[in-house]
C-alpha cells in the first residue's frame, strides 16, 4: 500500500486534499441561513471533524511529497502551522459572510481537530511502514 500511495500520489493524496479543502472553503463561505443542518451536533464538533480531516490529508501530502525534504522531515510541524493559520484566516473570513461570526472557540476546535488528525496520520504511517517492512522480509 505504501508503494501504491507513492506511485499514485495525485489521485490518492493531492486530488482528495484539493477537493476536501475546496468543499471546506465553500462550506464556510456560505451564509449560515443557507445551510441545511443534516446533523444536529455542536458546531465545535463540526469544526473539530473538519480540521481533523484536513490535517490528516495535508500531513500525508507533506509526508509523501518528494520536492521539499524539510516538509517530509517536519510534516507534523508544517501541518500544525498550515492548519492553525488557515483556521485563523477562515474565522476572520467568516466576519465577511452574512450570518457568520468569528469565534476563538471555533478556532480552538479547529486546532484540536488538527492535532488529532495528525496523530491519526502518524499512526497510519507507522502501520504502512510496518506493513512494508513485513512485505520486504517475507
Amino acid at each position: 500500500m505504501y508503494n501504491y500511495i507513492k506511485k499514485n500520489k495525485f489521485k490518492v493524496l493531492v486530488l482528495p486534499l484539493i477537493l476536501y479543502w475546496l468543499i471546506l472553503f465553500i462550506g464556510t463561505s456560505l451564509p449560515s441561513d443557507n445551510i441545511t443542518d443534516i446533523f444536529e451536533v455542536s458546531d465545535k464538533i463540526k469544526h473539530f471533524g473538519a480540521y481533523l480531516g484536513l490535517a490528516f490529508l495535508l500531513s500525508l501530502n507533506f509526508y509523501f511529497q518528494d520536492k521539499r525534504k524539510f516538509l517530509k522531515k517536519y510534516f507534523v510541524l508544517g501541518t500544525v502551522l498550515i492548519c492553525s493559520i488557515y483556521g485563523v484566516i477562515d474565522e476572520l473570513h467568516q466576519l465577511l459572510v452574512p450570518n457568520r461570526s468569528a469565534d476563538i472557540h471555533d478556532w480552538l476546535a479547529d486546532f484540536l481537530g488538527s492535532i488529532v488528525g495528525i496523530g491519526i496520520s502518524c499512526l497510519f504511517l507507522k502501520y504502512l511502514e510496518k506493513k512494508e517492512i513485513n512485505l520486504e522480509t517475507n
